[in-house]
């Protein structure tokens, strides 16, 4: 019952993820490319002066949080799955594994839908994820 429960909340929100786009009017904002290393202090031309001002090192590190969340999900998912085989069919036991095997569920769950909403939102304002860059803050000197 409870997992019907999940399953019906999961489906509104995703649905109304999908349709609320599109009840919006477009913006239209001037456009112009920006380079977040032009005029950089502190820090942040520390980081352009290694060469990590680039579209390609945002891509990196998305797809490397992403991997690392996935790998730990299954590796809980598999501790939940190796629980359960070795509960003995003892109820207290073989509930936790499944408590464990359905948070990894929805911890690969909220992972995917992570990345589907970052691109639905960016695609929105018409951005792809490998078109983002590191920006700057700059601001006035005395």
């Amino acid at each position: 019952m409870l997992i019907i429960s999940i399953v019906k909340k999961l489906f509104v929100f995703i649905s109304s993820l999908i349709t609320y786009p599109f009840l919006a009017l477009p913006a239209f904002a001037q456009t112009q490319s920006l380079n977040p290393c032009e005029g950089a202090q502190g820090i942040t031309a520390a980081l352009c002066s290694l060469g990590l001002n680039t579209s390609q090192t945002i891509r990196n590190i998305v797809v490397f949080f992403v991997v690392l969340a996935v790998i730990i999900a299954l590796l809980y998912l598999l501790y939940g799955g190796i629980k359960w085989i070795t509960s003995r069919g003892e109820k207290a036991e073989v509930e936790a594994a499944r408590n464990h095997i359905m948070a990894a569920i929805l911890g690969l769950i909220v992972v995917f839908l992570a990345i589907f909403l970052v691109t639905v939102i960016l695609a929105a304002f018409g951005i792809k994820l490998d078109q983002l860059q590191i920006p700057t803050i700059t601001g006035t000197s005395n």
